[in-house]
């Protein structure tokens, strides 16, 4: 971490970008004074925010039409288009693919002329991404970052915010112990922060302890538009009604770390993260022995697919050691590796 000493005793460690990446799985996060502010996620299996490439028309809409890609997948045209079903075109992804509970909203695209088109441009793109933080980028590892997305729960003091994954958006509960005031004015703040750390995007419902004078609400609103002012994106909210609750509505271009971490489940890791996550410690094991990888049967079926034989290589190649994927369902957690001794 660079530090830079200012006034008196004090020391001010710079924003830095610590960039973690594994097959098939980039992770980044914006560090800002030793404290994670913003991570950020890119899987290779998805189209990624600004990617080109061809398809064709496969069925027209009203109001667009779905393309289907070389690979299989399905993508959305939102613009009337007078070319007839099965012309192939040139798009651009002009927002990710976004997994909700129980479905997942294709990704939008739009026309673009057949000589923008790359065979592959995640790599560029990803760096294009870090960048624009015009920090310092260090290779440093973000797991902890993810600590409160999987419990699903911050706690401080004796304010408790819960939240959760719904089909309309992320709904955040706030309860505690005290002033309703003292509790939402803890919780504007934390929620402010953990929408820029999760980058969240869409639908965020707020249920606040309920206060009964309406100056209160604003300033609690206001709070919270204070503690959002250090995330760059943008979002309209409502005021907060007599019963507690606050909408706001974010910009949605890419999933959010719980969109990717638990994709169409609520609070449960996908079977592809869980089967990044293995070739993870598969690439950053350690030992001369063979790994073998316990998983359950559908993450091991996952891990095995020849859809995901360019990433177990990667592994491979990274550990030095040959790999071997074994299902079973008795697994818990989201698996293990196991580095055989030689």
């Amino acid at each position: 971490m660079k530090r830079a000493v200012c006034c008196g005793h004090r020391v001010i460690r710079l924003p830095e970008i610590w960039r973690d990446d594994a097959p098939g799985e980039r992770r980044a996060a914006l560090v800002e004074n030793g404290n994670i502010v913003e991570i950020h996620i890119q899987r290779d299996a998805l189209w990624a925010l600004g990617e080109t490439g061809t398809g064709r028309i496969d069925r027209k809409t009203p109001s667009g039409a779905y393309v289907v890609t070389d690979e299989g997948q399905e993508l959305l045209l939102r613009s009337k288009i007078g070319d007839p079903e099965g012309v192939r075109l040139t798009f651009e992804l002009t927002r990710e693919a976004i997994a909700e509970p129980g479905r997942i909203k294709p990704a939008e695209i739009a026309l673009r002329d057949s000589g923008c088109a790359q065979p592959s441009q995640k790599d560029a793109l990803w760096d294009v991404r870090l960048t624009a933080f015009a920090q310092p980028v260090i290779s440093a590892s973000i797991a902890d970052g993810f600590d409160i997305a999987l419990s699903g729960q911050s706690q401080l003091g004796s304010v408790i915010i819960s939240f959760q994954r719904t089909k309309a958006g992320l709904v955040f509960d706030v309860d505690g112990i005290g002033r309703a005031f003292d509790i939402n004015q803890v919780a504007a703040v934390e929620i402010a922060r953990l929408l820029r750390l999760y980058q969240v995007g869409a639908m965020v419902m707020i249920d606040f302890v309920s206060m009964e004078a309406k100056a209160q609400r604003t300033q609690i609103a206001e709070i919270f538009d204070a503690a959002s002012m250090s995330d760059a994106r943008p979002f309209d909210r409502t005021a907060i009604n007599g019963y507690g609750l606050m909408q706001v509505v974010r910009a949605r271009p890419t999933p959010s770390v719980l969109d990717h971490l638990f994709d169409t489940r609520v609070a449960a890791l996908s079977d592809e993260t869980q089967a990044y996550w293995l070739l993870r410690a598969v690439a950053q094991s350690s030992g001369f022995g063979a790994r073998t990888v316990t998983a359950r049967p559908d993450v091991a079926a996952l891990l095995e697919s020849q859809n995901w034989s360019i990433w177990r290589a990667q592994a491979v190649r990274a550990a030095g050691a040959d790999m071997l994927v074994v299902a079973d369902e008795k697994t818990t957690g989201y698996g293990h590796v196991h580095v055989a001794q030689s």
